[in-house]
């Protein structure tokens, strides 16, 4: 294993579109939302610790959720726990991951992935990433990972591709990102045959990573290259992180970092690909009925419903009958009966329910 690649698993996030299984005292990457036996957490650290060094894998999560981490990854070193002191987007986290791998290995190069991620093919997972690590350790670039597309999906971000660096090396400069692009122009997309879907899989080095964020904003330069300096020298490395959290204006990666910068490439990836972030997205990675319907450690009887997807806590039954596309989901205190595919709503019932009934149901 080669010392100086790295893993960074993102794990803060409250995973809201996924309510109510997933909740803010326990959010879906500490779940078993396949029925799998392995929470989102757990698979995604054991798929990278079966070919990268234990100790270079990294989880960045939120201070509350520092118990969760260590019960669910009884291994991972007190240290390899990054928790941080406030909920920001993601820059400010990849920042501290890129800092904290620059101090403990100056060549160092990492993968940035999510926690809630399904890939079925793993011998291909490995191959992909390591010639990825080893493309950023070479160049001077901010890599992204891309999957080929199946269908015109309006989840998930798109990335152009341009000219390929190198015949038949499957990885080309990024023309353009999209995030979740309207019904018309994900089948435009689609149809064009010059998109990927954005995996959120990032690779660079950790300086190459830091360059482009301070190019992409003045305002956060300043504290930056101040954060750097003392970082390496570990001096009031809790302060040092308030500062950077604090003053980091709202960036996401994507729109904010790379879209900005001009030494972005995209690698076409041959694993199976699927983001967990959906009820949606869930009912097409599980086995499903004739009748399209998906039904995860329940008892159910369905008459004449299609394309479900059910979910209720054990010793309980669910009777449904004449739905189609819906979530029938309940967990604790809280049933949610709705669209499947409608996003947008998911966000809303969670606004709603913190608002009018108490931060209890959220």
């Amino acid at each position: 294993m080669d010392k100086r690649n790295y893993c960074v698993i993102l794990a803060g996030g409250l995973g809201s579109r996924l309510w109510p299984m997933s909740r803010e005292r326990k959010p879906k990457q500490f779940i078993d939302v396949l029925g799998t036996g392995r929470t989102l957490l757990q698979m995604t650290y054991e798929r990278f610790a079966g070919f990268m060094d234990a100790d270079n894998i990294i989880i960045v999560t939120n201070e509350n959720y520092r118990q969760l981490v260590m019960d669910q990854i009884p291994g991972l070193k007190y240290e390899n726990i990054l928790m941080e002191p406030m909920r920001r987007n993601t820059v400010p986290a990849v920042t501290w991951a890129a800092l904290e791998v620059k101090r403990r290995c100056p060549e160092g190069r990492l993968i940035v992935s999510p926690s809630d991620q399904n890939i079925s093919n793993y011998e291909a997972f490995q191959r992909d990433v390591l010639k990825g690590l080893d493309f950023v350790g070479d160049n001077n670039v901010l890599l992204t990972m891309g999957a080929k597309p199946n269908r015109p999906e309006v989840t998930y971000g798109y990335i152009q591709m341009a000219d390929e660096i190198e015949e038949d090396s499957h990885i080309y400069k990024v023309r353009s990102f999209t995030e979740k692009p309207a019904n018309d122009f994900a089948k435009i997309f689609f149809e064009s045959g010059e998109f990927l879907w954005n995996t959120g899989l990032f690779l660079w080095s950790s300086d190459a990573f830091l360059d482009a964020v301070k190019g992409a904003s003045d305002e956060f330069s300043a504290i930056l290259n101040h954060v750097i300096t003392k970082y390496q020298k570990g001096d009031y490395i809790a302060d040092l992180l308030m500062d950077l959290f604090t003053r980091c204006p709202n960036m996401s990666l994507e729109q904010s970092v790379l879209e900005k910068a001009d030494n972005v490439d995209v690698m076409l990836c041959h694993f199976g690909w699927a983001d967990l972030g959906t009820w949606e997205a869930v009912h097409d990675a599980l086995p499903q009925s004739d009748m399209g319907n998906v039904v995860i450690d329940s008892k159910s009887l369905l008459y004449d419903c299609k394309d479900c997807i059910i979910k209720l806590p054990d010793g309980h039954v669910a009777v449904v009958q004449g739905l189609e596309d819906y979530v029938v989901v309940e967990e604790g205190n809280v049933l949610v009966i709705c669209k499947k595919g409608d996003q947008t709503n998911i966000r809303k019932f969670v606004n709603d329910a913190q608002l009018n009934l108490g931060e209890e149901y959220v």
